[in-house]
């Protein structure tokens, strides 16, 4: 299902994109109506979801002219102003729904589920074709009991095809459906995106033709009987990650707010001061307005009140009396009483990411694995062990035990890569270099290197140099030679307990401000905390202020440019060993060197950002993590 946002508050805008992005919607935004209008022109919409006050083209306008045209998507205007007069307009001009400043976000999803459902039929809480189920509500895939964890995009063109059995689907006609215009990828990435999906039906046991390709035209789900069970709310679950997401998010938009909550200060000192000027009373009440609503989002209902009191003060140009001033800095003084306390809040409620699990390599000795797994559960560590290379699959699905599990009646432990589960702490693989050919590597090196990509631990009776070079074919790791389970013992629980929470900082820098914010709908939504600086003259500043655990740069910028960058990096000891990737149009080869010497770690050319950016910058991330532990465990 694609969504048209026309939102002009950022805040509000990104909020709301997250939160529909989350639940599978493709997203586009506008920030004014005239962006709006030339993008329902350009794609189709299941639902346009449209701010009342636009620039522009107000939302009024904007609905009147889409209904005027014969456009019949449904459509839910947002506001602030909750007047019966309002509400009245709004239904005029031909909205069909209409929800007010602040709403909860879970309102908010029932309206647009209840407005999409008016152009579906049947309604639908579970899509089916034979074993294969997909559960809209919990966004969970299944094939018979084995539970699939797919990615958004994965998740996305399951549902197309299975909410459209009999349709074949043009490699154009998916972009158009599952991507937003900002991300404007190739024809090819959907080639990669369903080459992904089959290889994990077919290892959950689906037939290799579930998803058929018609030649010369496209791709379509083979025919199977689907079913149609009755609707059912969304999870406890799913209101969780909303949570957990605008959490994430505030962190983001938050410096917005704190600006906005500065310009409402000044403004009760100049009225008391008695210079107050028209554009300043204007200003005021524009922040007043925007934080009404922002702020309700992020579930801050006091505030959120408190500035619709500040605004309907401001509003007009009648003389504020005494009172009103008095009221007017009460006001102000007790709304940043309200962001600092929620501030502090959703500090401490940040969220903390798990540790991946740190896989560790036995070459060839079952009895050392058995006896490794007993001694690291004794040390309450979470374990999953593996004896074959199907298992290890199995495993990273979170699908059932292993084989010496099963055989040694071992405890099982929470399960891996279960969408909510636990990641275990420890994963222990049987697996011989000496046996292993080029092909093995290269399967076990795709499960090692998924993003996130797993630490890793090779221990082996072989301290050749051909075993060691297979193992480096793996990725990055530590290899000890004729390990015992003592020694290896201590060594995971050296990494684990030293081991920082995951990197997750990305400091981005380019003077297009498009850049940085198609970078953001790129990142954040894969967990990464993004921060843009499109100002270089600022860069020093930003980067102490921020304490980055990766650094983004752009190649050409104004007054500094990204070479200029990366070597003041590198001269200062305390950022020496923080990862750099350039992120540029230049590909050519003397592009890639000057970065090199520069002293950077990676570049990525930005025609390469939907397919390769994220499990890039996610390599070094890990790389820059374990060589700091093995550093630290050496002294």
């Amino acid at each position: 299902m694609r969504i048209l946002l026309v939102e002009d508050d950022e805040s509000v805008a990104k909020a709301l994109e997250k939160t529909l992005t989350d639940e599978h919607y493709t997203v586009d935004v506008a920030y004014d109506g005239l962006v709006g209008w030339q993008l329902v022109n350009t794609y189709d919409y299941d639902l346009v979801v449209l701010d009342v006050m636009l620039p522009q083209l107000d939302g009024l306008q904007l609905c009147e002219r889409l209904r005027k045209r014969s456009y019949t998507m449904p459509v839910l205007l947002l506001t602030a102003l909750d007047t019966s007069t309002k509400k009245m307009a709004g239904f005029n001009a031909g909205a069909d729904d209409y929800i007010t400043k602040p709403f909860e976000l879970e309102e908010l999803l029932a309206r647009v589920r209840v407005l999409l459902r008016r152009v579906q039929t049947p309604v639908l809480s579970t899509l089916q074709a034979g074993k294969l189920q997909l559960d809209l509500s919990s966004r969970e895939v299944a094939y018979g009991d084995t539970c699939l964890s797919l990615t958004p995009k994965e998740y996305g063109l399951l549902e197309l095809f299975l909410r459209n059995p009999s349709q074949v689907f043009s490699r154009g006609g998916i972009l158009d459906h599952l991507w937003s215009c900002s991300e404007a990828p190739g024809e090819d990435t959907v080639t990669s995106h369903i080459k992904g999906l089959r290889r994990k039906l077919s290892q959950a046991g689906a037939p290799s033709d579930l998803i058929k390709t018609v030649y010369g035209v496209g791709y379509r789900l083979n025919p199977v009987e689907t079913s149609t069970p009755d609707a059912e709310t969304g999870s406890v679950t799913q209101k969780q990650k909303t949570r957990t997401a605008l959490v994430t998010l505030w962190h983001a938009v938050k410096s917005q707010h704190l600006e906005r909550l500065e310009i409402l200060k000044n403004t009760a000192q100049a009225l008391q001061q008695h210079t107050l000027t028209d554009e300043l009373r204007q200003a005021a009440a524009r922040a007043a307005h925007s934080l009404t609503g922002a702020l309700g989002i992020f579930g801050l209902k006091s505030g959120s009140e408190l500035a619709r009191a500040i605004e309907h003060i401001l509003q007009g140009q009648v003389p504020i009396a005494d009172d009103g001033q008095q009221q007017l800095s009460s006001l102000v003084n007790a709304l940043a009483e309200q962001l600092n306390q929620a501030l502090n809040q959703l500090e401490q409620s940040k969220p903390r990411r798990r540790l991946s699990p740190l896989l560790v390599l036995i070459d060839n000795n079952v009895l050392l694995l058995q006896q490794l797994a007993k001694a690291l559960r004794a040390q309450g560590l979470t374990v999953e062990v593996a004896l074959h290379e199907s298992d290890l699959y199995r495993l990273r699905q979170g699908n059932g035990q292993s084989s010496l599990e099963k055989t040694s009646g071992a405890r099982p432990s929470n399960t891996a890569g279960e969408p909510g589960g636990t990641l275990p702490d420890a994963m222990l693989f049987n697996f011989s270099l000496a046996d292993s050919d080029t092909a093995t590597l290269e399967r076990l090196s795709e499960v090692i290197n998924q993003v996130p990509p797993l630490l890793v631990l090779v221990g082996s009776a072989d301290g050749s140099l051909a075993s060691r070079v297979k193992a480096a074919r793996l990725g990055s790791h530590s290899f000890f030679h004729s390990p015992d389970s003592a020694t290896l013992l201590q060594r995971i629980l050296a990494v684990r307990s030293h081991l920082p929470q995951p990197a997750n900082t990305v400091l981005a820098v380019d003077d297009d401000p498009q850049v940085l914010e198609a970078l953001r709908a790129l990142l954040e939504p894969k967990g990464l905390r993004l921060i843009t600086l499109n100002q270089p003259l600022n860069f020093w500043a930003t980067l102490q202020a921020s304490t980055p655990d990766l650094l983004l740069l752009d190649m050409e910028m104004p007054n500094f440019n990204g070479i200029e960058l990366c070597r003041a990096v590198r001269q200062a000891p305390v950022w020496n060993q923080l990862p750099i990737v350039f992120f540029t149009a230049h590909s050519d080869a003397s592009a890639k060197t000057a970065a090199l010497r520069a002293g950077a770690n990676d570049l990525v050319e930005k025609s390469l950002a939907d397919s390769d950016l994220f499990g890039r910058l996610c390599d070094q991330l890990r790389r820059s993590q374990l060589q700091q532990t093995m550093a630290t465990l050496a002294h």
